[in-house]
């Protein structure tokens, strides 16, 4: 380092020392920085009951500042959060940690709740003994608000990118991650699933006859119907058109054939808000111990759905409408 150069550094020095000794000594810079900053500073005893606070922290907290004189700052937490609050107080004082800092609720006495960055750090006097409970808190309402308004629009996105918009069923991609995970299971485990395809039965009738309109009113009734007719833990799609699918886990052949029966009932049973009756064409695939990969299970059944609903043509139930003068 060069001789003006360490004199620049001596000169910085210097200046520095003096305005820490004109801070030390002017209690008026500590009174303004106190009392006027943007964010709330509170001091507190080790019983953690207000000794001071600046008018930021009062307006947090809905009370004058006069008002917070010996009350805990614990107090104006919210009931859930006191307990943790409690713990890390003593973690202070014992020495295991130096400041807290937390995500916490203050809540007024008209019971308005609001989030803010809550610190606490403890001032030592000249031995190192803990003296005060130094207290701070910055209002962070406005963005957990908008982080909470940005998750929920994620997961409604989320849901909506795995729904069927008009029946609120499991789409197609939604189906073949569960059937993915489904017969990954019975790899393990030994079980059995089945993929049943349901194709309503002149379902383009009613469409031609009668409107788009009670078109989607049919499929939003059969939808509900066939959710209604299934166990929790099956699932059910829809998955184009007049199309739906259900896929039942844990499966037998003997327990197949009673889903089949129970949809088969639910869906041609009379759609008596519309005056309508469908029929239902039903395809089987079984797949033992997972030996089968989802798009193949999902094609077979549909086969199985085509050839079932080529043998019993001629016997096909027909769309009928009883007779309505207005809907």
């Amino acid at each position: 380092m060069t001789t003006q150069a360490t004199e620049r550094a001596a000169e910085r020095a210097l200046r520095a020392r003096q305005s820490m000794r004109v801070l030390s000594t002017s209690a008026d810079v500590f009174e303004t920085f106190f009392d006027h900053a943007r964010i709330g500073l509170a001091l507190a005893d080790l019983s953690t009951g207000y000794v001071r606070v600046n008018q930021t922290y009062a307006e947090l907290v809905g009370r004058p500042p006069e008002d917070l004189v010996g009350v805990s700052f614990t107090d104006v937490l919210h009931p859930d959060d006191r307990a943790s609050e409690l713990t890390r107080i003593e973690d202070l004082l014992s020495g295991r940690e130096s400041s807290l800092s937390a995500e916490e609720r203050y809540v007024d006495p008209a019971g308005q709740v609001r989030w803010v960055l809550h610190g606490v750090s403890v001032v030592r006097d000249a031995e190192g003994t803990p003296a005060w409970l130094a207290v701070s808190a910055q209002d962070i309402t406005e963005r957990r608000r908008v982080e909470s308004d940005l998750r929920a629009l994620t997961a409604t996105l989320t849901e909506r990118a795995v729904r069927d918009p008009l029946t609120g069923l499991a789409n197609r991609t939604l189906l073949l991650e569960r059937l993915r995970g489904v017969l990954a299971r019975d790899a393990r485990t030994g079980q059995s699933t089945a993929v049943l395809f349901l194709d309503l039965d002149g379902f383009k009738a009613v469409n031609d006859r009668f409107g788009h309109a009670v078109g989607d009113e049919v499929l939003t009734s059969v939808a509900t119907r066939l959710a209604g007719a299934v166990r929790p833990s099956d699932t059910v799609a829809r998955i184009g058109g007049d199309e739906f699918v259900v896929l039942v886990e844990g499966a037998t052949e003997e327990a197949v054939e009673v889903v089949v029966e129970r949809l088969r009932e639910a869906v041609t049973a009379p759609l008596p808000t519309l005056d309508l009756e469908v029929g239902v064409s039903i395809g089987v695939a079984l797949s033992e111990r997972g030996k089968a990969e989802p798009s193949a299970l999902l094609h077979a059944a549909d086969q199985a759905m085509y050839r079932h609903k080529s043998r019993h043509k001629k016997g096909e139930k027909s769309v009928t409408r009883r007779a309505r003068t207005t809907r």
